[in-house]
This record gives C-alpha cells, sequence and structure tokens, in this order.
C-alpha cells in the first residue's frame, strides 16, 4: 500500500501502532496526539501535537458556608480532604470556560447513543470552543454522525487527567463508576445524567442537560465529594503487588468465588486483629458503596456526607458477625489465612483483581482523591426521594384499596367489584 506520511513532530512507534489498528475502514481516527487517515487504499498519517488542546483550566471550589455563619473557605483547587469531606461544595471556573468535556456513556443502547449525539451537537454549536472527547470505542461508532469529537488512544490515558475539565456520564450507576477507573488519581467534577437501570447515584434527568450544562459551564454547581477507598494488594511476604494502588468508589472484597470451600479471612483494623471470619467473602465499602453490594449483605445505607467505611461479612458461618461502621481514618487489611482450606478472588467496584493465595491479603484506606459529583443544591431532599422512590424505602405490604406510607390516599368505591 502507497503511504504519503506528513510528520509534524515525530511520535513514539506504540502510538503510531495503536493509532494504525485504531484507522480502519476508511475511518478519520483524529486522537488527541495523533490523526490517522485510512482513504481508499492510502494511508496518511498525520501527528498532532498535543499543544492542539490546551491544558483543563484549574477550577475554584469553595465551600458551602451556612448563611448564619460569617466566615468563609475557600481553595482553587482540593486535593486533600479529611474532615472537611462531609461538606457540599459549590464549583465555578473563575470567569474563565473549560476547554475539554468528556463524555462517557452506557454501551449497547440506542437510547443512550441518541443523546449522545444531541448533547455533542449542542456543546459544539452553544460552546465552540469546548473540546468533545469520547472514548475509543465510542469513537469508532459515533465518528459519522459527530465528526468533530476527538478520542484518546488507549496508549495515552494521561491525557485524559491533562485536558478534561468536566465529565458527563450517559447511563446507570456502573458508567459513574466507570469514570473512577480512567483516571489515575485526581478525577474532575463529574456530572451523571440517569440512562440506566437504577440510578441511585445519578441526581439529573438527560431531558434537562441544556439547562444543566449551562449551568455547570456558565455559572456555579453544588458538587459533592464522594469519598473513595485506596486498594493494594500485598504478597504473603508482605511487597506490594505490581499493580500498585488504586483508587475505588463503592468497595473491595475478598470472595471465595467458585471455589467449593469456605474461605476463612482475618480482617485487621489498624494493624490490630479486629476478627477471624470463616464464610464466603468480606466487603470493605463507601458510604456511595452503602447501596450497592453491602446492602445486599446486610449493611447499613449511609448518607453521602457521613465520613465512614463499611465492613460487611458475606454470608458468614457465624450469625454474631454484624456489619460494622468504622471512622474514614481506617486503615484495614484483609488477609486470606494461612490454614484457610480455599483461596479467595479480590474484587474493586465488581472487577475482578485476581487470585488470593493463602497469607496474601489487600489493604483498603481512606483515598486523599474523593470523586467530585455535580449534585441537586438541596442534597438531604434528593437523598431521601431517592431512598423512597428507587431503593423502595421502609416499602410496606398494603391491600389494594390502601396507599403505602407517605403517598396520597387512593380513591375507592365500596360499590365496585
Amino acid at each position: 500500500m502507497q503511504a504519503a506520511v506528513r510528520v509534524l513532530r515525530q511520535g513514539s512507534q506504540f502510538q503510531l501502532r495503536n493509532a494504525l489498528l485504531f484507522a480502519q475502514g476508511g475511518v478519520s481516527a483524529r486522537y488527541i496526539g495523533t490523526e490517522v487517515r485510512m482513504r481508499h487504499g492510502s494511508c496518511v498519517r498525520q501527528f498532532v501535537t498535543t499543544a492542539d488542546i490546551p491544558t483543563k483550566t484549574p477550577p475554584k471550589i469553595t465551600k458551602q458556608v451556612p448563611s448564619s455563619s460569617s466566615s468563609s473557605s475557600s481553595s482553587s483547587s482540593i486535593d486533600r480532604f479529611d474532615s472537611d469531606a462531609d461538606q457540599q461544595y459549590t464549583l465555578s471556573w473563575q470567569g474563565a470556560t473549560p476547554r475539554t468535556v468528556l463524555i462517557v456513556k452506557k454501551a449497547n443502547d440506542k437510547q443512550v447513543d441518541s443523546a449522545l449525539v444531541s448533547i455533542s451537537r449542542w456543546i459544539h454549536a452553544t460552546y465552540p470552543q469546548i473540546n468533545v472527547v469520547l472514548e475509543p470505542a465510542v469513537f469508532r461508532h459515533m465518528h459519522k454522525d459527530l465528526p468533530f469529537v476527538r478520542t484518546i488512544p488507549p496508549a495515552c490515558r494521561s491525557e485524559y487527567t491533562r485536558v478534561v475539565d468536566f465529565v458527563i456520564t450517559l447511563g446507570g450507576d456502573g458508567t459513574f463508576l466507570h469514570v473512577s477507573s480512567l483516571f489515575g488519581e485526581e478525577v474532575p467534577p463529574v456530572i451523571p445524567f440517569s440512562m440506566g437501570t437504577l440510578g441511585f447515584l445519578l441526581p439529573f434527568n438527560v431531558v434537562d442537560f441544556p439547562g444543566q450544562l449551562q449551568k455547570i459551564i456558565e455559572r456555579t454547581s453544588t458538587v459533592l465529594p464522594r469519598m473513595r477507598l485506596m486498594y493494594s494488594k500485598c504478597t504473603a511476604d508482605g511487597s506490594l503487588d505490581k499493580a500498585g494502588r488504586v483508587n475505588i468508589t463503592n468497595e473491595a472484597c475478598i470472595h471465595r468465588g467458585t471455589y467449593p470451600h469456605l474461605t476463612t479471612i482475618s480482617c485487621y483494623l489498624n494493624d490490630h486483629l479486629l476478627t477471624t471470619s470463616v464464610g464466603d467473602g468480606i466487603i470493605v465499602g463507601t458510604p456511595t458503596g452503602s447501596t450497592a453490594y453491602s446492602l445486599s449483605a446486610g449493611g447499613p445505607i449511609v448518607h453521602p456526607l457521613v465520613s465512614s467505611m463499611l465492613v460487611a461479612p458475606v454470608c458468614p458461618r457465624s450469625l454474631s458477625f454484624r456489619p460494622l461502621m468504622l471512622p474514614a481514618s481506617s486503615v484495614i487489611k484483609l488477609q486470606v489465612h494461612r490454614e484457610s482450606r480455599g483461596r479467595a478472588t479480590a474484587f474493586i467496584d465488581g472487577r475482578d483483581c485476581g487470585e488470593l493465595l493463602q497469607g496474601e491479603c489487600i489493604e483498603i484506606k481512606r483515598s486523599p482523591y474523593p470523586l467530585m459529583c455535580v449534585n441537586r443544591e438541596n442534597l438531604a431532599a434528593g437523598w431521601a426521594q431517592d431512598i423512597n422512590q428507587l431503593l423502595q424505602f421502609n416499602r410496606t405490604f398494603s391491600y389494594p384499596h390502601e396507599a403505602p406510607f407517605g403517598d396520597s390516599p387512593v380513591d375507592h368505591d365500596p360499590d365496585s367489584t
């Protein structure tokens, strides 16, 4: 194949190989950093420097202070949260405009695809200076409808952290959690639109996207710092696994998986043995994760502003092992007991992180990088509404003529059959 190559700036062979694999079937694949065109049997490869996309605009995040208080506190960026995590904050761009938005969507859903096209076109028409970025797999699918969008190749994942000002999610809670895995440490503000099955973490309806996006771009928005955990895996000799430390949003879990025997797990709190459990596993979760796997295992529902860590057993052999709520400053270690009959598997936010042999362990502690989620201004009312409408909280049995508690009574005609 005849190839005409014009190099504006030399890139790595690894990036070029990924770019060539990406561009197939007449696709013009515009990367941040690399552009590849396949056209009628000829290949035109063009490297575009990352200077084409400016570095993200630092947001201004200010702590919300009650109106009765005369003091205020603000910072241009938030790197670490201690007791101040139990607060809501406001987000603004200090008179500037964000430069790049990443849109993450639920896979294999035509309704979500249609919403993605509508939102991308609206942003491009209303704010042409804002770059719209999609994940590579989504870009391949949507490039014909959205010729102005960009993507970031798998070899350049660090570009997400450098250029993305804020993130839009279209889907369910799983789509929202996926955003956390795209960024190594600090995650830009996320505005989630509910288009999934449950959507407990998603406060906004997608039909309201113009007003919500105008508010986050031009004015101020309320943001909720959702606490995350930092997970690491250690071998039997105490050395850190090569995967290093990973930030997670919902929970970390040790589970016996497909092994037929119950697994024996020792749970340590701040290097002191808390208990040794025989059962299917143990979950360590966040307040955000309290309505996920931990809830199914009998754990409590925790308000997202309550800074804490949850420990919940999964089908323990002992009936006296009850879920615990611990301080957010705790360091928890779960170790597969050296005399355990069965092995175990580690999971973080539902993702398989590999097998744990006897003597190996995982360590979980609070992450210094919370997930900044754009939220309703009245968090208390929204949270109460969600647990009642979505989780059917304390919904009791009722006769057909009776309304559940808190609902309007149902008219009933005694003569009707």
